[in-house]
């Protein structure tokens, strides 16, 4: 996963560093151009940051390499029992994995999951061996007054779902 800050699809295009930034711009359409998108980190904190329910979202055949990673900018509060990041209000590391997003359809499909309650946002993602990579994140993207306080965590939602599924 050292990869991770650097890894980039090269092009036949000049480019002005060799780390794409979260203020870069990716070019407008890499669909019908793959060679030009760039490889990037996501920091999952709620339900994406299950390997199952990932790989399900992304269509993934095998499960996929997340590392564990925390980030610092942001509060947490909750929509329903669904966990949404807080722009600009942190009030302690927010827990979840990093994982490696390879094509324009797998971030199509993480879009498209969110919703529009949700929208793409840079990041500082940072790992337990205290090294560090520019990534992108999902934050609340509606009204506020939607939230309620209130944590996640990772093993009670799957032991519901599983009670829910056994019923």
């Amino acid at each position: 996963m050292a990869s991770l800050a650097t890894s980039r699809q090269t092009s036949s295009l000049p480019q002005t560093s060799t780390t794409p930034t979260t203020t870069e711009k990716e070019p407008a359409d890499t669909h019908d151009r793959p060679d030009l998108f760039w490889t990037r980190c996501f920091f999952f904190y709620g339900m994406l940051s299950d390997p199952t329910t990932l790989a399900e979202v992304l269509r993934l055949h095998d499960r996929p390499a997340l590392r564990p990673a925390m980030i610092m900018e942001h509060g947490m509060k909750l929509w329903g029992e669904y966990p949404a990041l807080l722009d600009g209000h942190p009030e302690m590391p927010i827990h979840g994995v990093a994982y490696e997003i390879r094509s324009q359809t797998e971030e199509d499909r993480l879009v498209e999951y969110e919703t529009d309650m949700y929208r793409k946002k840079g990041c500082l993602i940072e790992f337990k061996d205290g090294s560090k990579v520019p990534g992108v994140t999902f934050v609340w993207n509606a009204d506020p007054g939607l939230l309620r306080d209130g944590g996640f965590d990772l093993k009670d939602w799957l032991l519901e779902q599983r009670d829910i599924e056994e019923l």
